[in-house]
């Protein structure tokens, strides 16, 4: 005897389902946004503090740790030289 499997109909979905879907969409995509333009806003922001790190760093003068973490930031500056003044802005407000 075989038996078989039967499913439940696939039943359409209400409106109130895909509008809640929808708004769950839409908070995870604000969710991610939000936690990525913090990430990005800190790591540019780390230059300041730890520049001098960066600087004996690239020279070769200690681990070339900072050098490799600095290097997106380091090319995107190059690519936006908006994005490089202010940058070079804000280490000159650490180093003095």
């Amino acid at each position: 005897m075989e038996s078989e499997l039967t499913s439940a109909p696939d039943l359409p979905e209400t409106e109130t389902e895909l509008s809640l879907r929808k708004k769950a969409r839409r908070r995870y995509l604000i969710g991610s946004l939000i936690q990525v333009t913090v990430f990005l806003s800190l790591y540019v922001l780390s230059i300041g503090p730890l520049f001098w790190q960066w600087y004996a760093s690239f020279n070769s003068m200690s681990s070339p740790f900072f050098a490799a973490f600095y290097m997106p930031l380091l090319m995107a500056c190059d690519i936006c030289p908006p994005l490089a003044d202010g940058v070079n802005w804000y280490i000159n407000l650490w180093i003095g």
